[in-house]
């Protein structure tokens, strides 16, 4: 089981200082990726369901000074050598596709293949109006497809590509440089919604959801096998991540808290783990709860790395 961490891209604690040290250590304690999340903009005020927890808990006082994902991950690239790169999630239908695809082939080539592009296709009505995609709010699910296979394209081509869709529309443009993973870089979807899900399926190299326990993520992963063999594609072309929380060493719930949480008894956190192993979990996203400072979240990460991965003993050295 490889096991990244978030970067903390958002928050009030987050800065360049927190963000360089968090992928440095994390390079330095032989975890396998670092990841960032997306917001573009935050509006003062927000409607629209947050799907991902009670209401409440996402907010725009919270959620301020959001870091630009794809600069942070190039920060982070000429800081480490090893990390995989990833983003959970970009708003993909809230870009031009072809500026993603340039974007993401350049910190590819850039960062020696390291690149994972995590996408969504966000649920803020609020933000797709406030950076001049309001029309493409209701047809992001479509907008959102069509900019996967854009990309694909953009990637793989060796010559012009064009595309004439419901979503984007272009005639033939060059595209280059290319990634440095032939074909172009992976691309996970994220959400835990039979559509994300079906997306993953058919489009996807990865899907990670957050934050769910092991029964419904069992049910989902049923589902996901059932729409791989609608498309005809084996189980192995999915990647499944899951995106947890850890809390630093004597912090957290005192009975250990959610399945998908880690904390207290390194034993009991890699029971948890094994658990979702059994199911098929191949990669693991750490996050802290938000607000935390960089050396808390260092120790939280710390505390994963040098007493929960060893505990998984033969069943996450076989991944």
């Amino acid at each position: 089981m490889k096991i990244g961490i978030h970067l903390g891209n958002n928050g009030p604690a987050a800065s360049a200082d927190s963000i360089a040290r968090l992928a440095t250590e994390a390079e330095a304690l032989g975890l396998d990726s670092a990841w960032v999340s997306d917001h573009v903009t935050i509006p003062t005020a927000i409607t629209s369901a947050y799907p991902y927890g009670p209401p409440g808990s996402f907010s725009p006082e919270q959620a301020q000074n959001f870091w630009e994902a794809f600069a942070v991950l190039a920060f982070v690239a000429g800081r480490t050598t090893r990390l995989e790169l990833g983003t959970s999630v970009i708003v993909l239908p809230q870009r031009p596709p072809l500026l993603v695809a340039k974007q993401w082939a350049t910190l590819d080539a850039l960062s020696g293949g390291r690149c994972i592009l995590g996408v969504g296709a966000g649920w803020m009505r609020e933000e797709f109006a406030a950076l001049g995609f309001g029309d493409q709010f209701d047809r992001r699910g479509v907008a959102t497809d069509e900019a996967i296979s854009i990309l694909r394209a953009a990637w793989a081509a060796d010559g012009p590509l064009e595309h004439h869709g419901q979503a984007y529309d272009f005639a033939p443009v060059l595209m280059q440089p290319k990634p440095a993973q032939p074909g172009g870089l992976p691309i996970w979807i994220g959400g835990h919604g039979r559509r994300s899900i079906r997306r993953a399926a058919e489009l996807g190299d990865g899907w990670q959801p957050l934050r769910i326990p092991p029964d419904e993520l069992a049910g989902h992963l049923g589902y996901l096998r059932e729409q791989l063999a609608r498309y005809g594609r084996p189980e192995t072309a999915v990647t499944i991540s899951l995106g947890v929380l850890v809390h630093p060493p004597g912090t957290g719930p005192a009975d250990g808290g959610a399945a998908w949480e880690l904390a207290g008894d390194p034993d009991a956190c890699a029971e948890k783990l094994r658990r979702y192993q059994a199911l098929g979990v191949e990669h693991l996203m750490l996050s802290c709860a938000r607000g935390l400072s960089a050396s808390d979240m260092l120790e939280a990460y710390a505390f994963v790395a040098n007493d929960v991965r060893p505990r998984l003993g033969a069943v996450g050295e076989a991944h």
